[in-house]
């Protein structure tokens, strides 16, 4: 997830470098807190530890046993209480996630403060966070941590990146250091102490440009959080590597060139997991990424989105790491609507549940099968974006306006269609994802 995007800066259009702000690729840092019950679901028992490393893969930490999927649901406290009470209680036979996904942010430029929705409960318009909240109503979950320590809301200045790497000038000062990192310790002792299997996601969306990252300070700073993780003793965090698999180049963030992710890449000593968003499949030109001719320039692709997320699989491959798909959801289609749109613009026409489920779902788990030597465990983002004020696109407007900042996302809750929750139970239940019971 993400707060903004960067501009994309469109030439010749209504829309310029400072209000385009289009999410695509990944998702905003959301925070949350549930305000609805807190009742728990049953315990499950905590995700299992793999004790031998599965074929080409290093010996991982939080790797699953037997070579299983491990399943995340997000991204808010808001939409996995809804979750909880909407699938799973109803149908107890629903294999209950193997972990869950939230976010947080160390930037103190941040309105709503460092380590939001971990100290307090909070809303940065995409869902109310609250990790305690969720971790109560899912026992023995593991969790599955978006960090964001960039600050792309206040000019991209990097200012928590270069000060959690210790690089003093152009704004940050040794107390500056000192803070930042005394927050970060704040955070993984908050993790430690949760006692779940994490997965912190640090930076995640590295190369996405809305993010603003460089290379050089993100890798340091990356490289200071594993440290601080080993000095702590916190052997429950698993460090992830997650790139934006975005099929565009943009400004420093030249997807094509042969050494994009080695300049990001810090070190096979401090990662743990390397990870992807996979918002679009093989099928992408179908109903995703449609409307060229909006704006030829900046909505055309330069390779496809299925191109790079096998690049990044390429990659872990040659490092022998697993990977977890950190983000995906069926952005473009609306499960509770029936309907469909070009993710830049929400002009939607009818379309059947089952072709949703042919375009993008049939396609995504297809996929994580044929990847299962290499692919460990997957996030599914289970909510209704257009409902959320940071991802509402009005009727007929199109990604850069003020009324449809990040573009067109839909609702991607399983659980507002018998027939997608039908298939999707089917498909998590196989005994290859965690908590499956079938073949």
């Amino acid at each position: 997830m993400r707060f903004t995007k960067k501009s994309l800066a469109i030439k010749n259009s209504l829309w310029s470098w400072d209000s385009f702000c289009l999410l695509i690729g990944g998702i905003s840092l959301i925070t949350a807190c549930s305000h609805t019950s807190t009742q728990s679901i049953p315990a499950s028992s905590s995700l299992q530890v793999s004790t031998t490393a599965a074929v080409n893969l290093e010996q991982a930490r939080n790797l699953p046993v037997e070579n299983k999927i491990a399943l995340f649901m997000g991204q808010d406290s808001e939409t996995l209480t809804a979750y909880r009470k909407h699938a799973l209680e109803k149908d107890a036979s629903l294999p209950k996630p193997a972990g869950i996904t939230l976010y947080t942010k160390i930037s103190n430029s941040a309105k709503q403060g460092s380590l939001a929705g971990i100290t307090t409960d909070t809303d940065y318009g995409a869902g109310m966070i609250n990790f305690s909240k969720s971790l109560k109503e899912f026992p023995g979950a593991a969790l599955a941590v978006g960090l964001d320590i960039t600050d792309g809301h206040a000019g991209c200045k990097q200012i928590p990146t270069r000060a959690i790497a210790g690089i003093t000038g152009n704004g940050v000062s040794d107390k500056d250091i000192a803070d930042y990192r005394q927050q970060l310790d704040k955070l993984l002792v908050f993790l430690k102490d949760s006692n779940r299997q994490v997965f912190l996601r640090i930076g995640y969306e590295f190369d996405g440009p809305w993010n603003c990252y460089e290379p050089q300070s993100y890798k340091a700073a990356y490289r200071f959080i594993k440290t601080r993780i080993n000095a702590l003793a916190a052997n429950n965090i698993a460090t992830v590597w997650q790139s934006a698999a975005w099929p565009r180049n943009q400004g420093i963030y030249q997807v094509t060139e042969a050494n994009h992710l080695d300049k990001f890449y810090p070190g096979d000593d401090v990662v743990d997991w390397v990870s992807l968003s996979t918002f679009y499949g093989e099928p992408y030109r179908d109903y995703q990424w449609t409307c060229d001719a909006l704006n030829p320039e900046w909505f055309t692709p330069l390779v496809t989105p299925r191109s790079q997320q096998d690049r990044i699989l390429a990659f872990a491959r040659a490092h022998k790491k697993p990977v977890m798909i950190a983000e995906a959801a069926p952005v473009g289609f609306s499960n509770s609507q029936l309907t469909t749109g070009c993710v830049f613009t929400n002009r939607v026409k009818p379309v059947a549940a089952e072709e949703i489920w042919k375009s993008w779902y049939a396609d995504w788990f297809d996929y994580i099968r044929a990847n299962k030597d290499v692919i460990r465990a997957v996030a599914y983002i289970n909510t209704n974006w257009h409902t959320q004020a940071m991802w509402y696109c009005a009727p007929n407007s199109t990604a850069g306006a003020k009324d449809c900042n990040q573009g067109y996302w839909g609702d991607s809750r399983v659980q507002a269609n018998p027939y997608i929750l039908g298939k999707f139970k089917e498909e998590i239940s196989k005994a290859v994802y965690v908590n499956g019971v079938g073949k």
